[in-house]
């Protein structure tokens, strides 16, 4: 089984093969806006039922859901107008925000009606100009669903493919550009002919969603047994088959899932959770989750934070537009799901949050006194580090002591452990209060390596483990596996990947058995037997933890030169990074 995961934007530096630099490095003036982006469109479905405000920033687009053509088929109604106003004013904080009305919607008609009209079909499209105008609107987004079928339960009618090329051409008439003009399409792109309308939209948002219902999952990236040939591949070869160029086009996602049996048949994502006598998947060709109940069948299809970083990938890949998404309020309150999109999509050259975000100092400790496989690593992630700083616009300084910085340690926000722990009476004293009073650390392999002769109590407690136990020499490859996919730490991991050569430590006590630990990834069991020094067989093993007393991650990687081969790997680094800053940088400011 392969998972191919695309890193994010911060680690496209990494790939420019940077030299790097030692001692102490100013990053000030190399933040993420002065690094040229992938420019793509995010559209946001948000909803008139919903009372949660979008962030001004986490999208280009919003589409306000749902207008109406109204009872007299020449006008437009709007659903909680009051809510709209409070989407809008969203722009005063994001000027480049752009805001449009949806018409339409699942069971929404008249369409047929208006569209046969032309002078119905005037009426509405001034209407439509009208409440651009009063509402200060950047245009209008058409959601007819869809033209000759009435599967929703509207009229329709044989005509309604020409009529709905003739509303556009209203439409745009009575919005010229700047006005934006976009429309919804079904994922097979029926209903509509393309290649006429084309002269008149900005944008063509593919609904590659509710493509099937269970036993069928309803939204893959690619096409294989559990959806048969719906696939958001196929939907987009669908659009560019039927004429629409692919940076016309945005891939949509859903926030949510379609299930059976021990789920409703629509499911917000931040809902979900796998229910007894169920079991979580990942198809690797479908590049998508699942969920089966105890026979197999398939009673859940929906997206993660995993399939979506792959839908971004094949949206950059593909030349696509960008993506839309519905709908805004089904994210969890972390907003893990709107996050992985505009940190995949977004980001560079746009007036985003995290663009203005304090930036943070980090010291790098390390011992080049120690076995040459541990000294490699350290040198290899000290370059690791200093690309990174070029997107995150961070500060560090590099020590192979401590005994420098005991009175200053309040100045940094993480301490990176690379292959070494404080061994003098003052570094650890210095080292305890930092922790205790809030600070990061993030250590790797030999930094927690404290067996009977490191006399040092307190680490232990603070790693959450005993001393050292053994370990499973020679270095080899191993399976891992995550165990709380959803921690920040793990995000947009794959269930399980196969991480570069290392030694494995062991501990006894486990941290498994601290109350306090929370173990994010373990070495799987399709390991063992594994090691030839130290033999293991069965149980927990323990590889990523975190103890939740401390802003702190452990990592027993860090072992020779291969460490930063592997993408997977390299992005579980840069989000426990990340995690501890983001935790060091808000105490700060409260």
């Amino acid at each position: 089984m392969k998972f191919v995961v695309k890193l994010s934007t911060l680690l496209a530096s990494v790939a420019l093969g940077l030299t790097p630099a030692f001692g102490e490095v100013n990053a000030s003036e190399l933040t993420l806006t002065n690094v040229e982006g992938p420019g793509k469109r995010v559209v946001a479905y948000v909803t008139s039922w919903s009372d949660v405000m979008p962030s001004a920033y986490d999208m280009t687009n919003v589409n306000y859901a749902f207008g109406h053509v109204n009872d007299t088929f020449n006008g437009v109604t709007i659903s909680n107008p009051e809510r709209l106003r409070k989407i809008t004013s969203l722009k005063r904080e994001n000027p480049q925000l752009q805001v449009q009305l949806s018409i339409g919607g699942w069971g929404s008609g008249r369409f047929s009606e208006m569209a046969a009209n032309p002078s119905l079909r005037k009426e509405f499209a001034a209407d439509c100009r009208r409440i651009v105008e009063e509402y200060n609107l950047d245009g209008i987004d058409i959601d007819w669903e869809y033209p000759t079928s009435n599967a929703a339960g509207i009229s329709s009618s044989p005509a309604d493919t020409e009529n709905f090329t003739f509303l556009m051409k209203d439409l745009r008439e009575a919005l010229p550009k700047p006005n934006l003009l976009t429309l919804a399409s079904v994922h097979n792109a029926n209903y509509i002919d393309f290649a006429a309308i084309l002269p008149y939209v900005d944008f063509v948002n593919i609904m590659s969603y509710d493509m099937a219902t269970p036993p069928y999952h309803h939204s893959p990236l690619y096409a294989s047994e559990i959806c048969g040939e719906n696939s958001a591949e196929n939907a987009v070869k669908s659009h560019i088959k039927a004429g629409v160029p692919p940076n016309m086009l945005t891939l949509g996602i859903p926030f949510y899932g379609r299930g059976k049996g021990y789920y409703n048949n629509f499911v917000d994502y931040k809902d979900i959770v796998i229910k007894e006598n169920c079991e979580l998947h990942w198809d690797s060709v479908a590049q998508a989750p699942y969920i089966t109940d105890d026979s197999g069948i398939l009673v859940l299809g929906y997206d993660t934070p995993q399939s979506i970083t792959l839908k971004c990938e094949f949206i950059r890949n593909e030349g696509l537009l960008g993506a839309m998404y519905w709908d805004y309020a089904g994210d969890i309150p972390d907003a893990e799901l709107r996050k992985t999109v505009a940190d995949n999509l977004l980001h560079k050259g746009y007036p985003a949050d995290y663009a203005s975000a304090p930036r943070f100092n980090a010291l790098i400790y390390y011992s080049d006194m120690v076995e040459e496989a541990h000294r490699q690593f350290a040198e290899q992630a000290i370059g690791f580090i200093h690309k990174l700083s070029y997107g995150e616009g961070f500060t560090y300084s590099v020590t192979t002591s401590l005994a420098p910085y005991t009175d200053k340690l309040g100045e940094f926000d993480i301490v990176i452990a690379l292959n070494n722990m404080p061994h003098e009476a003052k570094e650890r004293e210095a080292f305890e209060n930092y922790m205790r009073s809030g600070g990061g650390w993030m250590g790797f392999h030999a930094a927690g390596y404290n067996d009977g002769g490191t006399h040092w109590e307190w680490f232990n407690e603070f790693l959450g483990a005993g001393k050292f136990y053994c370990n499973t020499w020679p270095p080899q490859p191993a399976l891992l596996e995550v165990k709380r996919e959803d921690h920040a730490v793990t995000k947009n991991l794959p269930v399980s990947f196969v991480a570069p050569s290392c030694e494995w430590y062991q501990w006894q006590q486990s941290p498994v058995d601290n109350p306090d630990v929370d173990v994010l990834l373990s070495l799987s069991p399709k390991n063992y037997p594994i090691g030839i020094k130290d033999i293991i067989y069965y149980g927990e093993f323990p590889v990523v933890w975190t103890n939740r007393n401390y802003r702190m991650i452990y990592l027993n990687i860090g072992h020779g030169d291969e460490e930063f081969s592997d993408a997977t790997q390299n992005l579980l680094l840069v989000n426990s990074l990340r995690w501890i800053v983001s935790g060091c940088l808000k105490k700060q400011k409260q």
